[in-house]
């Protein structure tokens, strides 16, 4: 016999309602979009500490074999060939993270200065990068966009490095790292 009160049991069934689903959605969604909010900060923060130590290892390679070694030559003749050849680099063509010949020459004043050329480089990671190897270079540029010369200007700052990567993030940055003797 069906009674009133069975009635009202089967009414008031357990399960989830769709305001509870939502919810639900709503905390997975939030917690989902902060995981890959932390995940690019992590990539770009990785991306930007490789290329600081890749640059940082060729600009002290070059500086021991060539520089201090060259003795009177100094950097004169360095080619990205010749920097394979040492060990410099790792081949001829070799690619940076943005994928990207990287190239390294003699500069201006052969005998006391070399230049390495990092192109490609991300807008939004340009200032981290030219903070970093500011310090070992002379002169710091980025094509079209700017030039700090440190031994004329002073040291590498933040503002000093807006100088040089500009202030749109967007914008590839080509940077020439001029570093030597001292």
């Amino acid at each position: 016999m069906i009674t009133s009160h069975t009635l009202n049991a089967r009414r008031k069934q357990s399960g989830i309602t769709l305001i509870e689903v939502s919810i639900g959605l709503i905390i997975a969604a939030i917690v989902a979009a902060a995981a890959f909010i932390a995940f690019q900060n992590n990539a770009r923060r990785t991306e930007v500490q490789d290329n600081i130590k890749q640059i940082t290892e060729i600009v002290s390679e070059t500086k021991q074999k060539v520089g201090i070694n060259g003795g009177a030559a100094g950097y004169t003749g360095l080619t990205a060939e010749l920097a394979a050849t040492l060990g410099i680099l790792q081949e001829i063509g070799q690619l940076n993270s943005y994928g990207q010949a990287i190239n390294l020459t003699e500069g201006t004043d052969a005998v006391n200065e070399a230049i390495l050329t990092w192109n490609g480089v991300e807008g939004d990671q340009c200032t981290d990068i030219v903070l970093a190897v500011g310090s070992a270079a002379t002169n710091v540029a980025n094509g079209e966009v700017g030039t700090w010369d440190l031994e004329t200007n002073g040291q590498m700052s933040l503002a000093n490095a807006g100088v040089v990567c500009g202030n749109d993030p967007e914008v590839v940055a080509n940077l020439a790292i001029t570093f030597g003797r001292r």
